[in-house]
């Protein structure tokens, strides 16, 4: 009986453990951190890439930078389920579409960010809320 609780006990504490291990980086995937939610960079082009993928969508923009030099931005978007809740699905993003996004900047300051909103050729504007709680909402763009 005794060997019984040990094992038991042990078997609990080994589940428990694992729990912690696996759901730290489930937690850490879903920061901010990487973003100065802060700021309010934007940007138009090109979409060169568009990635409709969970737990994340990404994209990536052709641009001009500031020396008038074209480049390309890596921007991280919602889950799939996101653009579909706003209407949204993946025959509305073509390679080549000229677009214009909102973003918070990379705090690294490489080019790219998290995705606030994004307005495709036909006006249609999608929002990324998921960003929006850690800045207290969506902040004037250019600030």
């Amino acid at each position: 009986m005794r060997d019984r609780k040990v094992r038991l006990i042990g078997g609990g504490a080994t589940l428990v453990w694992a729990a912690t291990l696996f759901a730290t980086p489930v937690l850490a995937h879903h920061s901010l951190a990487a973003y100065d939610v802060t700021k309010v960079g934007s940007a138009s082009g090109t979409i060169k890439e568009f990635r409709w993928g969970a737990p994340h969508s990404s994209l990536v923009l052709a641009y001009i930078d500031k020396d008038g030099k074209p480049a390309d931005m890596e921007i991280a978007s919602g889950s799939p389920l996101m653009f579909v809740n706003r209407g949204f699905k993946p025959r509305d993003f073509h390679i080549g579409d000229k677009i214009s996004i909102t973003y918070h900047p990379n705090v690294n300051r490489a080019p790219g960010g998290a995705l606030m909103t994004l307005t495709l050729p036909d006006g249609r504007v999608f929002s990324d809320t998921e960003g929006a709680p850690a800045a207290g909402g969506a902040p004037a763009a250019g600030k």
